[in-house]
């Protein structure tokens, strides 16, 4: 690091656009995180509707991360202007396989920089790999950098060679010795004599830096030095850089550390005056005997007047504190209470800021910014992170601390995320790498609990935010991981705050699990999370909303899972409990029961049959308890469907329009949103089915235009198809490729063949055609494509009968029949494989059976007999529909064997059936599936 990449690649995109390139997208590339974050602003940018914070029943709004990432991809993929993808401090290569647009061709272009060199990569791309300067080039860049006047004159150039040897020609370090330079106005003579004593003298900051280069480490020792006589302030800000992220800073970051660190300075002056104090590091068993927080809690340093490092003392500090005694137990449950209520705030009013931090904030970010140690671009600040890496390291194990809790007091402050109210999302994602970097932190250094549970409930909330802001389950699952990883840090056992938090924790990660299809290790969760909450409901009463809430998470899991027995069980547990709530949020209490009441609803129409009936009751139920305009609007939409499969067209028609008054109301000027497109769908298919067909084609029209514009980010470029004749090309090219426009598109056609318009008829479908025939081989969609392009060439073919084309007519016949025998052979062969697949697994399972019957030692085991009983039954039922190959055969034997030895008696039955065991496991491990038998004789 530090020579440079990173300003070569952005002067090249200073001189290459406009002129060569129409589009430059400079990405952060340190993790797929922020990548994906970095694509959702793309996409945002690009006046794309990406909010997942309204309710819809839309997939598009709630992208997965590989939906985000495949949007950008091909609408970069399909532009006509040629683009510049810089993937910016590569960490991980492999990232590119999933975030570069393949096939692009000349239009786009990509450009990674990277401290790691791959040998492949050299050999196989364009490759550039940055050294550090000639002693020339570096001379030059002192020369431009440093002033004239500072290298000027023999010794000065002398000197100036001298420090270009010692500091390895580094651009980065040459840099920051330029801008000292010229920031204080010293020539190079006099600047070589202090990094010179600087090395003598400076190992405070770089004798324990590890891979860190020792000529940048001088020249920041040497800069601090000058900042620290002109602002010690901003030494300290430095410092508190170190352990957030390295983009994305602002000026109300630095106001928020600065009133953070202020507070902390008041208290410790107020514990030098009382004489007060404890152990950082030592406390966590104080804290569980009995002392309540009333205030915020802070780690206080005691530092001397000319900065050096006296040591620190510490201790929790509140507005009253309580030493335990015998009686304190008595009352644990409501001092655990208050403890978690000051653990969970989340600050979401901000740290009060005052006149000195408005002034101090300016006067660090304008002395970074002139020795070149912050680089800032459109308001926002980064540090490069071999400087984080020096400054964290030459803290000491209590500075370090110290530092740390003040970052995350103004995090805290600065984090306002509310997952109900999604303008809170936008301010989030400002400050999301940073609450990530510090909370890592928090795992390096011995904190006090209180702190460690601050950093866990703000690792939680980041985990949160990104599984329901950016679908980024992923990361969600590691933030997740991280605070659950804090909490076995702190080392609480059984403390009610830490189990609490504990519960929530698992109850997220658990929904992050189902997100991902990974709904055994939901389940798991759940579980735990789940008795976790039951066994601190005992005492704390409080908490049994989080049960309930649990209780609903694992209702909708079991809806997933297509078990709506057990799911309508859940559920029904979770209303109930929730309806017995009667604290004071009986707002939020009626919201999750709403909430409850909708997934209820939805087991009640998934029945065979469904009862209609059972679900409308429980949407009206809901309906009365929701007071959020969004949620009452979806319930309404929900009702409207379920009354029109009823035959309810009245009433349904007046729940659709209560809904989108609802949704106008909501979204103001903002009427081009894919909630009210949904409700005039929603419109137009009751009017076609009371063969309204002039009103169907209004609404039906109105959705068209508020999709095209919502998913304008999927246009297409050029033509699609051969069908679309060129008077047709200009109409095609202005439907986005999206299954929501071709659904549209195809019920246009539909009413236009009822009002007998069959060439407008016939347009619409020939359009529709020509999306689904784009997203034929790239849609997740697949078999909702393949049924809708069949259902697409029989309107065509009926179209074109009507308009007296008979060959068109045939050709639209033929072509559909071709597409069902393709279908069919494929189908066959993805049967036949998977139930090989079942034959294998039922087989395996037998075996292991048969096995621990034939090994059994008496002949009392009735409930193992019954058991491999059973299973038998189901492996004849496998094989019945197995292909006809060996593993079939060598199954039936296997169970022909079992069926003649299972009554006889161990003396008799045991050597056969192993052999017939021994048998199927050749077979088996002749189908490449690996078969370890073992015997395990119990000892005493």
């Amino acid at each position: 690091g530090g020579v440079g990449k990173s300003q070569l690649v952005t002067e090249y995109c200073y001189r290459n656009f406009p002129a060569q390139y129409g589009l430059v997208i400079w990405l952060n590339s340190e993790s797929a995180d922020s990548l994906v974050a970095d694509y959702r602003s793309l996409l945002s940018d690009m006046a794309m509707d990406v909010d997942v914070g309204g309710v819809s029943d839309n997939a598009d709004m709630n992208k997965s991360t590989d939906e985000i990432v495949s949007e950008v991809k091909t609408r970069l993929f399909r532009s006509r202007v040629p683009w510049l993808l810089v993937f910016d401090n590569l960490e991980d290569h492999e990232l590119l396989n999933d975030f570069v647009p393949r096939g692009a061709g000349v239009r786009g272009h990509v450009v990674v920089t990277t401290r790691h060199i791959e040998t492949e990569a050299v050999d196989s791309h364009g490759t550039l790999i940055l050294g550090c300067f000639d002693i020339s080039e570096s001379l030059e860049l002192l020369r431009r950098s440093a002033g004239l006047h500072n290298v000027d004159g023999e010794k000065n150039t002398l000197a100036a060679t001298e420090l270009c040897k010692m500091m390895g020609n580094l651009p980065l370090a040459l840099g920051m010795a330029a801008a000292y330079m010229r920031r204080c106005d010293v020539q190079c003579v006099e600047y070589l004599d202090r990094y010179i004593a600087s090395e003598k003298t400076g190992q405070s900051l770089y004798g324990k830096v590890e891979n860190y280069s020792l000529s940048v480490a001088s020249s920041v020792s040497l800069s601090l030095g000058e900042i620290e006589k002109e602002s010690p302030t901003t030494c300290q800000v430095l410092r508190l850089l170190s352990f957030l992220g390295p983009d994305q800073i602002t000026k109300w970051l630095l106001r928020n550390l600065l009133s953070s660190k202020k507070k902390m300075d008041a208290h410790m002056s107020e514990l030098n005056k009382t004489g007060s104090g404890m152990n950082l590091s030592s406390n966590s068993s104080a804290m569980i005997c009995g002392f309540v927080l009333a205030g915020a809690a802070l780690i206080l340093p005691a530092c001397a007047k000319d900065g050096r490092r006296v040591g620190l003392c510490a201790g929790l500090v509140a507005a009253s504190m309580l030493i335990f005694s015998g009686s304190a137990t008595d009352s644990a449950a409501t001092e655990q209470q208050a403890h978690h209520e000051d653990i969970k705030r989340s600050a979401s009013i901000s740290n009060a800021i005052s006149a000195f931090e408005y002034e101090e904030s300016d006067v660090a970010w304008d002395l970074l910014k002139s020795f070149s140690l912050l680089s800032v671009k459109e308001g926002k600040g980064s540090v490069h992170r071999l400087l984080q890496q020096a400054m964290r390291t030459c803290q000491s194990e209590e500075e370090g601390q110290r530092n740390l809790i003040i970052c995350i007091d103004a995090l805290r402050s600065l984090w306002t995320f509310k997952p109900e109210e999604v303008e809170s999302w936008k301010e989030a994602l400002q400050i999301l790498d940073h609450v990530k970097c510090v909370v890592a932190h928090a795992l390096e250094f011995e904190l006090d609990a209180i702190y460690i549970l601050k950093a866990a409930q703000l690792s939680m909330e980041a985990g949160v935010f990104s599984a329901m802001a950016l679908n980024a389950f992923v990361e969600a699952q590691y933030s997740l991981h991280l605070a659950l990883s804090l909490l076995e840090k702190a080392k609480l056992g059984r403390n009610s705050s830490s189990q609490r938090l504990k519960a929530e924790v698992l109850h997220e990660l658990g929904r992050v699990y189902r997100y991902q299809g990974s709904y055994n290790e939901s389940e798991r969760s759940l579980l735990e999370s789940l008795e976790i909450s039951q066994q601190v409901s005992r005492k704390d009463l409080a908490m049994r909303k989080y049960v309930a809430d649990t209780l609903h998470e694992l209702g909708v899991l079991e809806v997933k899972k297509h078990n709506l027995d057990s799911a309508a069980q859940f559920l029904q547990r979770s209303l109930e409990l929730r309806q017995s709530l009667t604290d004071t949020e009986s707002d939020s209490v009626n919201a999750s029961c709403a909430a409850t009441l909708h997934q209820l609803a939805a087991v009640y129409v998934a029945r065979k049959p469904p009862s209609l009936e059972k679900a409308k009751a429980l949407l009206q139920d809901a309906l009365k308890m929701c007071r959020q305009i969004g949620q009452r609007a979806a319930t309404l939409k929900q009702l409207a469907r379920v009354t029109i499969r009823q035959g309810y067209l009245e009433k349904a028609e007046i729940y659709l329009e209560q809904a989108l008054e609802l949704y106008l109301e909501l979204y103001g000027d903002n009427k081009l949103h894919i909630n009210i497109a949904s409700v005039k769908f929603q419109q137009g298919a009751l009017a076609l089915q009371r063969e309204q067909f002039d009103e169907a084609w209004l609404h039906f029209s109105e959705c068209l235009r508020i999709r095209r514009h919502v998913y304008a980010y999927a246009r297409q470029v050029g033509v699609i198809g051969t069908e679309v004749s060129a008077t047709r090309k200009s109409s095609v090219d202005t439907n986005p490729i999206h299954l929501e426009i071709s659904v549209v598109l195809h019920e246009l056609g539909v009413v236009g063949y009822a009002q007998g318009r069959f060439s407008q008829a016939f347009q619409m479908l020939l359009e529709e055609r020509a999306i689904l025939e784009n997203l034929h081989e790239t849609t997740s969609h697949s078999n909702r494509v393949y049924q809708a392009r069949l259902t697409c060439l029989t309107w065509l073919r009926k179209c074109a009968k009507e308009l007296g084309d008979e060959s068109e007519a045939e050709k639209y016949t033929k072509e559909r029949t071709a597409m069902k025998k393709e279908a069919g052979l494929k189908t066959k062969e993805k049967h036949l494989v998977s139930e090989s697949v079942m034959l294998q697994h039922k087989v395996i399972d037998c075996r292991l059976l048969a096995r621990q019957f034939a090994l059994e030692k008496s002949d009392s085991n009735i409930v193992g007999k019954e058991k491999l009983l059973n299973v038998l039954a189901g492996l004849k039922e496998e094989i019945s529909l197995a292909p006809p190959e060996s593993m079939a055969r060598a199954a039936t034997q296997f169970r022909d064997t079992m069926m003649i030895w299972i009554d006889e008696p161990i003396s008799k039955r045991r050597v056969p059936i192993l052999k017939a065991c021994d048998s199927l496991r050749d077979t088996l491990r002749a189908h490449g599936i690996q078969v370890v038998d073992s015997m395990i004789q119990n000892k005493r």
